[in-house]
């Protein structure tokens, strides 16, 4: 077999594949299942009242202004939530991907899904609630302090008197 050139093996640019270098967002490091979509933080502004909302969200469940903004594969959540990282997982983890799991999995609407995540997500606070009355349990329990007189050099005088 003969060579017809020289130069080395390049690859074409259709081959060679253009990596996203948006980072994507792991929750909660606890070995979960990473999110298949990339969560960014906006301000109450945009948000309005909503606390959270995701791409395959039907546009006829949002307000006007928001209609045709979010892409499939993001999900929106206010900034004050974010901050918080408890309330932070038991929004996106307890609710968003549980609601998006049903509907791709079971095929559930939107209203259906979201009815299971809210009771979804009460287990997260019911897991809290329990995580707190485990600390309440293992606190020792009080113990009144002693008041110690002070001994006169009469009762000292005595102690010693005993002693020898």
């Amino acid at each position: 077999m003969e060579r017809r050139n020289n130069r080395p093996t390049e690859k074409k640019k259709s081959e060679t594949k253009k990596r996203d270098y948006t980072k994507r967002y792991d929750p909660y490091g606890r070995g979960k299942e990473t999110l298949p979509f990339i969560v960014k933080v906006k301000p109450q502004s945009v948000m309005g009242d909503y606390i959270a909302l995701h791409g395959l969200l039907p546009e006829n469940e949002l307000p006007v202004s928001l209609r045709h903004k979010i892409p499939e594969n993001e999900i929106w959540i206010r900034k004050n939530v974010y901050d918080d990282p408890k309330r932070r997982e038991r929004i996106l983890q307890g609710h968003e991907k549980f609601e998006l799991e049903l509907m791709e999995t079971k095929g559930l609407t939107y209203k259906q899904a979201h009815k299971r995540a809210q009771f979804h997500e009460k287990v997260y606070r019911l897991e809290d609630w329990l995580g707190r009355l485990e600390t309440e349990l293992k606190r020792p329990p009080y113990e009144p302090v002693d008041v110690v007189e002070k001994t006169t050099r009469y009762r000292k005088m005595k102690r010693k008197r005993k002693n020898l």
